[in-house]
Order: C-alpha cells, then sequence, then structure tokens
C-alpha cells in the first residue's frame, strides 16, 4: 500500500464517529496510519501547515488528525469525514464530557444536567462553539478567527468543500457511508470498508434524529432548546446537505436498478 493508491486524511470531528473510522484504519495500515496534530492541545493546522508536516513524515498510507484543517493544499489527498446532527451530536457532548474524568471540560458536566451545561456553555463569549456551529466552524475559516462563530459565507465555504468531496459520511448512517466509500475507493483500497467496528460510542441506544431532538427539548425546555437549534443553524444546513447526497443512489445501486 504505497503513494500510487493515494493517501488518506481523515478530518476527525470531535463527536462525529471519528473513533471507528481510526480504528477502520488502524486495522489496515496498521503502523503506517498516523495521528498528526499540532503542538498543544488547541494549536489548530492550516491546511499549508498539515501539508508541511505530512511533507515531513516521509512514508505513510493515511492520518487522522482533530487540530488539521482541510484546503487547497492537501486537493492530492483522499478525504475522510463524517457530519453528524448537532443536537444529538450536543447530547453525546455532553455524555462524554460527563464520563471522561480526564476531559477538562468534565468540572463542566459531573455535577450538572444537560440543561445547565447547554446554557454555561451557550453564555460563553465565543458562542459555545463546542456544541454551537461546530462543524462548520472546523471546515472553514472560522476556524481561525479570535471570534469562531461561523458566518453565512463560512458555511458557503464548507459546502464548497464537501461538494468537492466523493463522499461525506453521516455519523448515524455509518454501514450506509462506509458503502459509498467503498464505492469511491475499493479498487485503491480494497477491504478498508468493509466490517466497521463502532468504539467510543456513550450512548449504545439510538433510535432516530427525531428521538434525540424530543428528549433534548424535554431535557432543556422550549426556550434553551430553540436557542441551541438557532445557534446550529449552519450546522443544520450542513447535515441537510450530507443526508440528502448520501441518499442518492450510486453507482453500483444504479446498475443493479438497471440491470433488474
Amino acid at each position: 500500500m504505497g503513494r500510487d493508491r493515494g493517501r488518506i486524511i481523515h478530518f476527525h470531528i470531535f463527536k462525529n464517529g471519528g473513533s471507528s473510522v481510526d480504528s477502520l484504519l488502524n486495522r489496515y495500515f496498521g503502523s503506517n496510519h498516523l495521528a498528526v496534530e499540532g503542538d498543544a492541545p488547541n494549536d489548530v493546522m492550516s491546511s499549508a501547515r498539515l501539508e508541511q508536516r505530512l511533507r515531513r513524515l516521509g512514508y505513510f498510507c493515511a492520518v487522522s488528525t482533530h487540530l488539521g484543517r482541510p484546503g487547497a493544499e492537501l486537493r492530492d489527498y483522499i478525504p475522510i469525514v463524517f457530519l453528524r446532527d448537532p443536537i444529538d451530536r450536543a447530547r453525546s457532548v455532553y455524555r462524554f464530557f460527563r464520563q471522561d474524568k480526564t476531559q477538562p471540560e468534565h468540572a463542566l458536566c459531573a455535577d450538572r444536567s444537560f440543561r445547565e451545561f447547554v446554557d454555561g456553555v451557550l453564555s460563553r463569549d465565543e458562542g459555545g462553539s463546542v456544541i454551537g456551529n461546530y462543524q462548520t466552524m472546523h471546515l472553514s475559516d472560522a476556524s481561525f478567527r479570535a471570534d469562531v462563530r461561523p458566518t453565512a459565507q463560512d458555511l458557503r465555504q464548507a459546502l464548497a468543500l464537501l461538494s468537492s468531496w466523493p463522499v461525506v459520511g453521516v455519523t448515524r448512517q455509518f454501514a450506509l457511508s462506509l458503502r459509498r466509500f467503498n464505492s469511491a475507493y475499493s479498487d485503491q483500497f480494497p477491504g478498508l470498508f468493509v466490517g466497521a467496528p463502532r468504539v467510543n460510542v456513550t450512548k449504545e441506544t439510538y433510535i432516530s434524529d427525531h428521538h434525540e431532538w424530543t428528549e433534548a427539548r424535554l431535557e432543556l425546555g422550549p426556550a434553551l432548546f430553540n436557542r441551541l437549534v438557532e445557534e446550529n443553524a449552519m450546522d443544520l444546513a450542513l447535515y441537510q446537505w450530507a443526508t440528502n447526497r448520501l441518499a442518492e443512489p450510486d453507482q453500483d445501486e444504479w446498475d443493479l436498478a438497471v440491470g433488474s
């Protein structure tokens, strides 16, 4: 497995199923799957800086990064990213912080309800970015501003980026997403996207996004729930785009339909 097949960058958006993707990459590539991060926990890397770092690594087949950001300098790499319903994601972020005592944000959740957590985070000056349009921020230039709250231009930038990629995964449609990745890349990486484990799951029972919204509304009350939805308007647009695109039949499904 070498450079002639292309090399993968997994843009690991926090609480979007990235640990399961990393498990796939580890299983397939072994020591040739690397984690590449900044020099500090909040050291976000531009695509140009990430590309420079990758050039210094020597041989590898795939990398995963929380802090590296996509961009034109990385056009020769194969991108993997997953998006998630932001209300479902907010509940997962809360559970993760509450369960993991090593997280700096654990103190925000250890003795607080979901309602108290959301109210506290959204009241911060930076707009509660960890549960407020976080995915749009991650995929746009908003990552590099002092005020990371995304604008309409950031949403357009993120949508243009995702539209240029062959596949965009959806966390809660993990199996279908992997089929799409397999359809796109099975010639280069046969078997990579087959038989996926799910790891680092904070809640085993998932019914639907609608159920997660209903639970969130009950936990937060109407006013705070509506505020959380408003603070995620751009992420909701990204997510709707991704789910619509994932629902489109790929070439293999068209071939089966025509053949039948």
